[in-house]
């Protein structure tokens, strides 16, 4: 279960922390800020999965679309692009 001040890695922004969680059935919305004011959204499954802009561990956008098939990305597409949701973007 993640937690307020679980640190995460976004692929562009860096390192930041889960400043807020809306708790919701079965999974919950989390809300994090990385450096310079940037934000984003990411469901608790999502994160746990690690596919997303908004992960665990640090990875870069580069590793993570070598390792993407092309399976994988549509789905991506499918399901909104596949990275947490931020409505400044």
């Amino acid at each position: 279960m993640i937690k307020q001040n679980t640190i995460v890695y976004h692929e562009t922004y860096g390192k930041g922390r889960v400043l807020d969680i809306s708790y919701r059935r079965g999974n919950s919305l989390l809300f994090c800020s990385f450096k310079k004011g940037e934000y984003g959204f990411i469901t608790e499954k999502q994160l746990m999965i690690g596919d997303g802009q908004i992960t665990l561990k640090p990875v870069s956008a580069s590793a993570r679309r070598k390792d993407m098939s092309l399976e994988e990305a549509l789905k991506g597409l499918m399901r909104g692009g596949g990275d947490g949701y931020s409505p400044m973007d």
